[in-house]
């Protein structure tokens, strides 16, 4: 037993595409945030901290030496002056030692040189401040063994102080490699989810809408055997499903209707000639003489049946294209000569209306195959039509061009009637369709163009109809050359 696939809607698919994006986007910059804000630390940890003990060890080692150099003097010469710059030395040293000491409030940890050079100097001003009390005249300064072990544990906390600003800035570079790495890594990321979302969008979203937009343009021109395909179990599919199933249900009414139009115009055909054929034996007065306006009447109803005649030849036509059961003679046409047959055929009518028609004819367009029958029926449609919505005294323009495509020839009628509106140009090719301006006072059933498309659209060509800017319309037909 097969396992359905779990339907997934596509809000569902779109809002886990998000949700994925956010996460490494957002992921990414949360990462390169703490790794910013570790750097922070550290930078202000060297500024506000160990640039301090830079600083003050300096001024240690230059205040001890000077103690030292001052204290010689005064022993030596017996200087006041010695012993004030000796007391101004000593005031600046204990500063600086004050000033790292009270360092330990920003949670600094002095190394032990510190603490064994401060226990022996604090050691040291305490026997001096005794001293002094006995003997003011004197400075009771360190031997030169403890002043060289106190300067080199001076130097050792410089030096010690300098490695701590040396390791972190090799954390700091370690980790702006590092967020520069993530960060290019989570933007890469980013950038494949981007490039996946925009391709999902595309298969899931684009392409189906692609597909309905498509079939529901062919269903609007009465082609109902495109089925949509859609594979994904989502809206969409669900509405391809709809689609189908409305496009089956009218396929299977229009055969319906084809058949009851065929049969019935098959059926009416035979008794609608018989009675055309009765009507016009009395007209010609076989069976006897007849009265002027018995005749009248008898010519109104030849016409009438002759007309009906005609609707019911249509109709046969139409049945007969969509059965695809025409066994007509193909042949290879000179497009030029057939569109002069076509033409021909509306003389009189051009000239009632004072019409005239305009060639440009391009010999080397090329010669088309097709049935002769239906190539006339497709111009001569076009023609009439063009001839019937030109106003009187005005003129007909008819060219055959070598198509952009040099495998195609290109037939162009332009008239200068009142032209096609642009809400009826999709609909005028329909079956059955007339247009509201001409419902009321022309006759017609709306057959003319769609039968010409459709044996167009079976040679493998096109037609296009657009307005011109002066006033009138052109109908394009492009048909494959032989």
């Amino acid at each position: 037993m097969r396992i359905p696939r779990p339907r997934i809607s596509i809000t569902s698919k779109l809002s886990l595409l998000l949700l994925i994006f956010v996460l490494i986007f957002y992921g990414t910059i949360v990462h390169v945030f703490l790794h910013i804000q570790k750097m922070m630390s550290i930078s202000e940890e060297i500024v506000s901290i160990n640039n301090v003990v830079a600083n003050q060890s300096k001024i240690l080692i230059e205040n001890l030496l000077e103690m030292d150099a001052n204290a010689k003097k005064y022993s030596l010469l017996k200087k006041a002056v010695y012993k004030e710059y000796f007391e101004t030395a000593r005031t600046n040293f204990n500063t600086s030692l004050l000033t790292i000491n009270h360092l330990k409030g920003r949670e600094y940890t002095a190394p032990a040189v510190f603490s064994l050079f401060l226990d022996e100097y604090t050691e040291h001003i305490d026997a001096m401040a005794s001293n002094s009390v006995e003997h003011p005249e004197h400075i009771y300064w360190v031997d030169e063994n403890t002043l060289n072990t106190w300067l080199a544990l001076l130097v050792q906390l410089r030096d010690l102080n300098q490695s701590q600003i040396e390791q972190a800035l090799i954390i700091i570079h370690d980790r702006t490699l590092q967020s520069t790495r993530n960060g290019l890594l989570g933007f890469g990321l980013s950038v494949i989810t981007s490039f996946f979302g925009v391709w999902f969008v595309s298969k899931s979203i684009i392409r189906p809408l692609k597909q309905l937009t498509h079939g529901l343009r062919t269903l609007s021109q009465g082609n109902y055997t495109n089925e949509i395909q859609v594979t994904s179990k989502d809206e969409f599919h669900d509405l391809a499903v709809a689609y189908n199933e409305m496009s089956g249900e009218l396929r299977e009414q229009e055969n319906l209707r084809a058949d009851f139009i065929a049969t019935l115009s098959h059926e009416i055909r035979t008794p609608l000639s018989s009675i055309k054929e009765s009507v016009n034996i009395i007209a010609e007065e076989v069976l006897g003489k007849v009265n002027d306006k018995q005749h009248k009447f008898l010519t109104i109803a030849s016409s009438e049946l002759s007309r009906i005649t005609e609707l019911l030849n249509h109709l046969m036509h139409v049945s007969m294209l969509e059965s695809r059961k025409s066994d007509a003679k193909i042949e290879i046409i000179d497009p030029i000569q057939l569109v002069q047959v076509c033409v021909k055929g509306f003389t009189s009518s051009a000239e009632l209306k004072n019409i005239t028609f305009r060639y440009d004819f391009n010999k080397n367009s090329g010669k088309i195959k097709g049935q002769r029958e239906e190539l006339q029926q497709i111009f001569t449609n076009i023609i009439g039509n063009a001839l019937k919505f030109s106003p009187a005294d005005r003129g007909i323009a008819i060219s055959v061009l070598k198509a952009e495509n040099s495998g195609y020839v290109q037939f162009n009628i332009t008239d200068e009637g009142p032209g096609v509106p642009e809400s009826e140009k999709n609909l005028i090719f329909n079956k059955y369709y007339r247009s509201k301006s001409v419902r009321k006072h022309m006759d017609g059933v709306g057959l003319g163009l769609y039968i010409s498309r459709k044996i167009i659209q079976t040679m493998g060509g096109t037609i296009t109809v657009s307005n011109n800017p002066n006033g009138g319309c052109s109908f394009s037909v492009v048909l494959p050359r032989a």
